[in-house]
C-alpha cells in the first residue's frame, strides 16, 4: 500500500532471461501486486519469473502460449492487476530500464495533478537523453510529434515511453479492444485515453540504458504506428466530435481535407497540362484551384487550434 492506494505493477518479459531477476527484485515493499506476463519468450525467462515468484508472494505469473505482443501481454497485465483490487496500476518493462525508485515520483505528481494516467518523460533530462541510441532518439521525437497530432494530446512528450501509470477508473473506463496489441500499445493506448477525455500528464525521469538489447523491427515497426496514427487520428475524431458530442472541429476537418484534396489535385492536373500539351491555363483557372488550397489550409488551421484548445478541457 502506498498512501492507502493499492499498488499493482505489469511487467511484459519476452526474452529477458539476463535482467528480469533484477526487474522484479528491485520491486518497492508497497507494491501489492506484481503481475508478470511471460510472453512465449525462447530463453529462459520463465523459469526465471518462477523463481523470483517462490520468493515472493506478490509476483502473479501468466505465461502467453502464443507471442500475442507487448500490447497484449499489458492489458492482461494490467486488467488482472485491476481484478486483484490494484487502485493504480505501473508498468514496468522487463529489461531493468524504468527505475523501480522513481515510482513514488509519478504516484505523487499523479495525485497532486488529479491525473487519470501519468507517464514518464526521458527528454527532460538531457544528460539521460544522450545515453539513449541515436537512431531511437530520431525515431523517437518523429513518431512523438505525430502522436500529439493524432491523440490531440500536444502538451505531452516521449510519447513512446512505457513507464506509465494508471488510475483505477480509467483501467475500468478504458476502450481496450481499440488498444493495439504490438509495439503500437503506446499510441494507440493515448488515442483511446483522449476518447474518454482523460487528463494526462508526462513527468520527468530519466531511462537507465544498460546491457538490454532492443527486439524491436525498426522498419516494420516504424510503419505499423504510422497506420495506427493515423487511423486513430479519425477514430478520435469520431468519437470524440462526433459520436459523443458534436463539435464544429470534425466539420472543419472534414470540409478542409476535401477542399485542399480538390485543389491540390485540381492544380497537378494543370501543371500536367502544362507540361505534357503545353497548354497555358487562364488566370481563372488557376484561381479555381487556389481558392479551395488557400480555404481548405485556413480550415484545418482553424482545426488545429480548436482541438488545441480541448486538450485543456479534459
Amino acid at each position: 500500500m502506498y498512501k492507502k492506494l493499492s499498488i499493482g505493477v505489469a511487467v511484459p518479459a519476452y526474452n529477458e532471461e539476463k535482467l528480469i531477476q533484477k526487474t522484479l527484485s528491485t520491486m518497492p515493499e508497497y507494491v501489492d501486486h506484481i503481475v508478470v506476463v511471460n510472453d512465449a519468450s525462447q530463453d529462459d525467462t520463465l523459469r526465471k519469473i518462477q523463481g523470483c515468484a517462490k520468493n515472493d508472494s506478490r509476483i502473479i505469473v501468466i505465461d502467453n502460449t502464443i507471442n500475442g505482443g507487448i500490447g497484449y501481454s499489458l492489458k492482461k497485465a494490467i486488467l488482472r492487476a485491476t481484478e486483484l483490487g490494484a487502485d493504480r496500476v505501473a508498468v514496468m518493462a522487463g529489461d531493468a530500464q524504468m527505475d523501480p525508485a522513481r515510482l513514488k515520483e509519478l504516484l505523487d505528481d499523479m495525485d497532486k495533478r488529479g491525473l487519470d494516467f501519468i507517464k514518464a518523460n526521458r527528454f527532460m533530462h538531457f544528460d539521460a537523453l544522450k545515453a539513449m541510441p541515436r537512431y531511437r532518439r530520431f525515431g523517437n521525437v518523429i513518431v512523438t510529434l505525430l502522436t500529439k497530432f493524432s491523440t490531440g494530446y500536444y502538451t505531452i512528450f516521449d510519447t513512446q515511453n512505457g513507464y506509465v501509470v494508471y488510475s483505477r477508473n480509467i483501467i475500468e473506463r478504458l476502450p481496450w479492444h481499440m488498444v493495439g496489441n504490438r509495439y503500437e500499445f503506446e499510441n494507440t493506448v493515448l488515442v483511446a485515453l483522449s476518447i474518454v477525455s482523460a487528463k494526462v500528464g508526462d513527468y520527468p525521469i530519466p531511462a537507465l540504458y544498460g546491457e538490454e538489447k532492443s527486439t524491436i523491427k525498426l522498419f516494420s515497426t516504424t510503419m505499423r504506428v504510422l497506420k495506427v496514427l493515423v487511423k486513430g487520428f479519425w477514430q478520435r475524431v469520431y468519437y470524440k466530435y462526433v459520436l459523443y458530442g458534436f463539435h464544429p472541429i470534425a466539420l472543419f476537418l472534414l470540409f478542409g481535407t476535401l477542399l485542399s484534396g480538390i485543389g491540390f489535385i485540381g492544380a497537378l492536373w494543370t501543371v500536367y497540362e502544362k507540361i505534357w500539351h503545353n497548354t497555358t491555363p487562364t488566370s481563372g483557372t488557376v484561381m479555381l484551384f487556389v481558392l479551395p488550397i488557400i480555404v481548405g489550409l485556413q480550415m484545418l488551421l482553424t482545426a488545429l487550434i480548436l482541438d488545441v484548445i480541448e486538450e485543456g478541457k479534459s
